[in-house]
């Protein structure tokens, strides 16, 4: 299992809550337990704050680490745990030089990355983040721990080979992340040099230069660097990833405090040599980075009196704390009350227990009907206003498609306001399980004639699904631009993860940006897929299951005015990624929809 997987087994009242918590404890205690003695004084008082933040970490993560690999969280959560231990009688346990920093930075030691911070530092931590979490994982625990293979498998929770396959592209997709973000947040008086700074950095300035002072070139990229702080990081910081072991710098980035010498006392206890070797070659490997927070995401733990006890194994597990016994559990309907509706958590699983549906049994003679003509709604195009509502009007838009597929037929039924008709294309099987679903072969879809949203304002798409292949890509909805779709809600084979995908443009050679689901899908189940683009955001949003799973910045956006479609997608304009399995309650709405709308939606059930 992966890590977030054991996390929420440990947070549940079950039988195996000990053991997942015990699992996750071994996985990662050589880690935290070298990180706590560097942030003490004695080894009584690191075991003392490994087990605080440990508690800590599992109470929060599910709900403020977003994606975040589970390693960096908990190491950040030793360093706030600490910051607390600082304004408290327990600050003369903490090591003098975490003391020192903490005092320097008033206790700031999370406090999260502004969205106008665009500084070199800054971009790396975000583009980090903007990894999926699985290559965060293989990242950090290859290049700051440098673990095996087999390690780094355990914490995600897939195969040996898919592991080493990310591992040999993951520094590119990094290098590629950071490079798109300082390009999109140069000054403008950075524009002219940004690509410059991206190319000479890895290939390093010409043996003859001039003296800087030229316009153009490289002679003029230096004398920019000469002149702009903040380019000059990133140059620098490019520079080190060109030519250096990633490590240092990873850890300096994405650790509060004292990285370099976490970094290196890693590496030295692999090597066997003594902690204060370690020290040592801390401050020779020290990268050109200042300590940096790792951004977490805002919000409030749920955390229930079960399931606060069930975390308690953790701390019954590594150290016996005094005086816990006779803590009375917070009350969970008051932490429930104080929770936030728009809290974010993550699932890759459906919670509902798994269906097994009757085999399709009749079929709507849907072999490749005939198109509808333009005159069968006259609704059936979308009317692409540019204004829409005002927020706080206090007007939600209705569906702009729903269908249900509650009654065979040779057209799916759109029970919406707008009456959108549309047609099956080869053999669509449909099921009377739910009150009504389909099944796609891998060789049928469903579409309708025109354009259902526009793809340049906000838009929601939602759809249950029940997959029962993972071989290849299967898109769920999409809807047709000239060479591809405008977006694709699918499942993806190469990472076996759900999707939400928007191209930059209408081009299959351009850029893709995705949001991904944090685990695999639940094959052969039914789960609820939701995907947003909000476009004042410039954001898209996947939700599974009425949970949110990850974002991703889209700011590239085009108009793709052809069918939307249920069961395929379009790549190289021709029909692709057929999906094989049921799909049932496909809707979509001309807006972003919020976060506790998305859960409502998902709560109701099909046709609900």
């Amino acid at each position: 299992m992966s890590d977030r997987e054991l996390i929420r087994i440990t947070l549940r009242a079950s039988a195996g809550a000990e053991a997942a918590a015990r699992e996750l404890s071994d996985r990662h205690r050589g880690a935290a337990a070298a990180y706590a003695a560097q942030c003490t004084t004695t080894a009584t008082a690191a075991a003392l704050l490994l087990t605080s933040a440990e508690l800590t970490a599992a109470q929060t993560y599910l709900v403020d680490g977003g994606s975040t690999a589970w390693r960096p969280y908990l190491l950040n959560t030793l360093v706030r745990t600490a910051a607390e231990w600082a304004a408290g009688d327990e600050q003369r346990h903490l090591a003098p030089g975490l003391s020192s920093w903490l005092a320097e930075s008033d206790g700031a030691v999370a406090a999260p990355v502004r969205r106008d911070d665009t500084t070199g530092s800054v971009l790396l931590v975000q583009a980090f983040q903007q990894l999926p979490e699985r290559l965060q994982v293989v990242l950090w625990h290859r290049l700051v721990d440098q673990e095996d293979i087999e390690q780094v498998t355990q914490c995600i929770g897939t195969s040996q080979d898919s592991v080493r396959t990310w591992a040999d592209t993951v520094e590119d997709k990094f290098l590629t992340l950071y490079g798109r973000l300082y390009e999109e947040t140069a000054a403008a008086q950075c524009r002219p040099f940004s690509r410059l700074v991206l190319t000479t950095a890895r290939i390093g300035f010409p043996r003859t230069l001039g003296n800087g002072n030229g316009n153009g070139g490289a002679a003029g990229l230096k004398g920019h660097l000469a002149m702009c702080g903040n380019c000059r990081l990133v140059f620098r910081n490019l520079s080190w990833l060109h030519g250096h072991e990633w490590g240092p710098l990873l850890a300096e980035s994405l650790l509060p405090w004292g990285g370099g010498d976490y970094c290196a006392g890693r590496a030295a206890a692999r090597a066997g040599e003594p902690p204060a070797g370690a020290r040592a070659a801390g401050a020779a490997l020290a990268s050109p980075l200042r300590p940096r927070a790792l951004r977490i995401r805002s919000g409030r733990a749920l955390l229930s009196a079960a399931a606060a006890a069930v975390v308690g194994v953790v701390v019954g597990v590594l150290f016996l704390l005094p005086g816990d016994s006779d803590q009375a559990p917070r009350d969970p309907a008051a932490t429930l009350k104080d929770s936030h509706d728009s809290v974010h958590q993550w699932s890759g699983s459906t919670n509902s227990p798994k269906e097994k549906a009757p085999s399709p049994s009749v079929s709507p003679s849907a072999s490749a009907s005939s198109e509808p003509s333009s005159s069968t709604s006259p609704d059936d195009s979308p009317s692409f206003s540019k204004n829409p509502p005002a927020p706080g009007s206090g007007k939600r838009a209705g569906a702009r498609l729903r269908w249900d597929f509650q009654n065979a037929g040779e057209r799916p039924v759109d029970t919406s306001a707008a009456g959108r008709q549309g047609s099956y294309h080869g053999r669509v099987e449909w099921s009377n399980d739910r009150k009504g679903s389909v099944w796609f072969n891998g060789e049928s879809y469903v579409e309708t004639s025109r354009a259902v949203v526009d793809t340049t304002r906000s838009f929601t798409v939602s759809a249950w699904a029940r997959l029962t292949s993972s071989g290849e890509f299967y898109t769920v909805a999409a809807q047709d631009g000239d060479a591809i779709s405008g977006f694709f809600l699918q499942y993806a084979q190469d990472d076996n993860r759900w999707r939400l995908a928007m191209g930059q443009s209408d081009s299959a050679e351009a850029g893709e940006d995705e949001a991904e689901s944090a685990g695999p899908p639940a094959m052969d189940t039914w789960q609820h897929l939701t995907g947003v683009f909000d476009a004042e955001k410039r954001q898209i949003r996947l939700y599974v299951d009425g949970r949110l799973q990850s974002t991703a910045a889209h700011r590239s956006t085009w108009s793709a005015n052809g069918s939307f479609s249920v069961g395929r997608g379009l790549w190289k304009g021709d029909k692709s990624d057929l999906y094989k399995g049921y799909v049932d309650d496909v809707r979509a709405y001309q807006r972003a929809m919020s976060a506790s709308e998305i859960a409502a939606l998902a709560s109701a059930g099909p046709n609900g």
